[in-house]
């Protein structure tokens, strides 16, 4: 059904928009709301709006050969609702009555890689055995808490915590290699 919905989507018709809408829709506003969801629920709606036009728009940049069409939608979400947040904090700032000295110092933001070392570091990541895999997507991907991660697949916090953990060193390792 999923690869009917993607060539729909190739072909502009709006049914497969309207299925990947009702498929993705929970998960993707799960995911902006967890970035994005203190400026309020109009942001968190208009973002979620935004991510199913870019896929609309994007769709020939989706390869099955990368990844899933699901972790196509969420990288997206992810980014789409990280510029959101970029750009709400600044008009928060801009907004504010803050002296000149401090609303000219940046706000920490993730780290910006290039694209090759992004790449690179998604093929670690797809290394992982399972279930550190899940559970580093659903953490990092999908900004679950631990304790949420713990619930659904029934183990332990510190369980997860650990799995974390390694995935962590396995990435650290990673990149102090390739420096």
């Amino acid at each position: 059904m999923e690869k009917k919905m993607i060539k729909k989507i190739r072909k502009k018709d709006p049914k497969g928009l309207d299925y990947m809408i009702k498929t993705y829709s929970k998960n993707v506003y799960f995911l902006v709301n967890k970035i994005i969801g203190y400026y309020g629920k109009e942001e968190v709606e208009e973002c979620v709006s935004d991510v199913f036009f870019k896929v609309w728009e994007d769709i020939d940049k989706f390869d099955e050969a990368r990844g899933s069409f699901s972790s196509f939608i969420f990288i997206k979400a992810k980014y789409l609702a990280l510029d959101y947040k970029r750009k709400l904090e600044k008009n928060h700032l801009a907004s504010s009555e803050i002296d000149d000295n401090i609303s000219n110092n940046k706000l920490p933001e993730h780290e910006v890689l290039d694209k090759e070392t992004s790449r690179e570091i998604i093929e670690v990541i797809k290394s992982f055995k399972e279930p550190d895999k899940t559970y580093f997507y659903h953490k990092y991907f999908m900004y679950y808490k631990i304790d949420e991660i713990a619930q659904k697949f029934g183990v332990t916090s510190s369980s997860i915590e650990n799995r974390l953990y390694r995935c962590r060193l396995i990435i650290k390792d990673f990149l102090e290699r390739r420096a």
